[in-house]
């Protein structure tokens, strides 16, 4: 497949690495490719770390730099391994964000025009809800199609203190019908990471649902899922 904008690339990066140690093999989003993706692990930590971080900028994207170290602790994870991995395998320890497009309808209680920030891929910019964090305020994304979403993150890394206090998030197919939420808890630092049984939905909000005199912040976010494939 291609390396443009793929999730398993521009990720944390752990997928990519998981994939040149050990290889890969299997159909990937149900297409079948010619071949076999070999394991590369004899090659040194610093050379794979080169390589992810070379595909993690070319082709378009746009991505931190993978660190020698970080390869050494994914190889040490999965030591023991002799197989190549399958696409579910990877999800299932990575799930993969959904690519951002232009499509997206993005909405918020607070400063909405300012929320696209959160989606630019950049972490010196930020969403902010330029008000005290109090309950009620909440950031709202609608997707052109129905996907099956299952994990939203939200990363205020640079301006740390800017975590929501509480949250919950919740779906819907509408953006105006809304269940019980999928998912709710405490923040606890900058990068939260929420994740929730699989679920199809057109929409998610998350809600901020805590009080502090610091503002709510999201530097990026994003939506763990995949996409669904139309007839």
């Amino acid at each position: 497949p291609s390396f443009a904008g793929s999730p398993r690339v521009v990720g944390s990066g752990a997928s990519a690495v998981r994939v040149i140690l050990h290889g890969l093999t299997g159909t990937v989003d149900g297409k079948e490719y010619e071949g076999l993706m070999v394991p590369m692990a004899t090659n040194d930590d610093q050379w794979v770390a080169d390589v992810t971080t070379y595909i993690r900028n070319s082709f378009g994207n746009t991505a931190t730099a993978i660190q020698p170290q970080f390869v050494a602790d994914l190889r040490k994870q999965h030591g023991s391994r002799s197989e190549p991995w399958t696409v579910e395998e990877l999800e299932k320890l990575e799930p993969i964000a959904l690519p951002y497009g232009k499509s997206w309808k993005l909405e918020a209680s607070h400063s909405e025009k300012d929320l696209k920030a959160a989606f630019d891929g950049d972490m010196g910019t930020r969403y902010s809800t330029g008000k005290s964090m109090a309950p009620g305020m909440w950031v709202q994304v609608g997707l052109p199609e129905k996907s099956l979403l299952s994990g939203v993150i939200l990363d205020a890394s640079g301006s740390n203190g800017d975590y929501p206090r509480g949250y919950t998030v919740q779906v819907s197919d509408d953006g105006k019908t809304w269940g019980k939420p999928v998912a709710e808890g405490k923040g606890k630092g900058a990068l939260l990471e929420i994740s929730f049984p699989p679920v199809e939905a057109r929409f998610l909000r998350v809600n901020q649902t805590g009080n502090d005199k610091l503002y709510w912040s999201i530097h990026e976010m994003k939506l763990l899922g995949k996409q669904l494939r139309t007839k």
